[in-house]
């Protein structure tokens, strides 16, 4: 990629509702440059989605991260636990992994017995390949903006999108509810084009858009990359702490965002105090990254795991 193919896609990573003219302004170029330029990346896989960020805890429901270790997997067995995965409408998303854990998922329930009732089902239908489970709930999360993995380490901390796990709940309607049907998938779609799929008129579904954005219902509009198209191996941590002072929390969300090979920092309750997601080059990036982990926090790591993220399976940020 040159620098202009970085600009595009750092504004994408910004707000990719954004025209093609508005990044054109913004990246210095034309606006028929952009859209050949963005065409290419749908085209090639470098963009895998563009997925509309639903803050769900406003909506009354609680996400838990659900890592699985299979084992007896066969590619009938694999083709149904995945497409299990996909019609599951609790699962909001879904990775294939190499390492500690074979898949992750993210569930959204709006109770614990629901969670119950989601896990049953599960390790009743396939109990012949799930060999273990590890759940935990998020407490906070930090998604740092692309330019930060793309250009140099920047001098001063980066711009990040932040995420609390508890927030007071506000009810929606069936119009709400419909738009965001609209764009769960397609973050990018034309207002003309939401306003056909939902029988609302263009007046309405900008108004409701935007007030779904004011009552940070929608977090963001996103763009999904394919990292291992971009040069990049997808890292999971899973950090395990025998201390948590605030001291000890502060300086780690410091160092994970001036840290330019960090994207997201999640803070959590379970088997792990926090998941970092980290973007590295070879192997020799990655034991440089645990080395230089384990230098500024050796007093306070109890112990890690790590899986390197493959595939996803499913992304949509939508349990209804």
């Amino acid at each position: 990629m040159d620098l202009l193919d970085k600009k595009i896609l750092c504004e994408l990573d910004m707000n990719c509702r954004q025209t093609a003219s508005r990044i054109a302004k913004a990246v210095g170029s034309s606006r028929a440059v952009v859209g050949y330029r963005i065409a290419n990346f749908e085209k090639a896989g470098i963009i895998n989605a563009y997925p509309t960020s639903i803050n769900l805890g406003r909506l009354g429901y609680s996400t838990y991260k659900i890592y699985f270790k299979l084992f007896n997997l066969d590619e009938k067995a694999e083709k149904e636990f995945y497409n299990f995965m996909k019609a599951e409408k609790k699962v909001i998303h879904c990775l294939k992994t190499e390492g500690a854990f074979d898949v992750s998922a993210v569930v959204a329930v709006d109770s614990i017995k629901d969670l119950d009732d989601f896990l049953m089902l599960l390790k009743n239908r396939f109990s012949q390949i799930i060999k273990d489970y590890q759940i935990s709930i998020v407490v906070s999360s930090r998604i740092f903006k692309l330019s930060k993995i793309l250009f140099e380490k920047p001098a001063k901390e980066p711009k990040a999108e932040k995420y609390s796990g508890i927030t007071e709940k506000i009810v929606i309607d069936d119009t709400d509810k419909a738009i965001l049907e609209a764009i769960a998938d397609n973050a990018r779609m034309p207002i003309v084009e939401i306003a056909s799929k939902t029988g609302l008129s263009i007046d309405i579904v900008k108004y409701r858009m935007k007030k779904l954005v004011e009552q940070n219902v929608i977090n963001s509009f996103r763009v999904i990359l394919e990292m291992g198209k971009m040069g990049f191996y997808h890292y999971v941590i899973l950090l395990k702490t025998r201390k948590a002072s605030k001291e000890d929390e502060d300086k780690i969300q410091r160092w994970a965002a001036m840290h330019p090979s960090l994207m997201y920092l999640t803070k959590r309750i379970g088997n792990w105090d926090y998941e970092l997601n980290v973007a590295l080059k070879d192997i020799d990036d990655f034991n440089r990254f645990l080395a230089d982990m384990k230098r500024q926090f050796s007093p306070v790591i109890e112990s890690y795991d790590t899986i390197m993220n493959t595939a996803i399976i499913k992304l949509k940020y939508l349990p209804f």
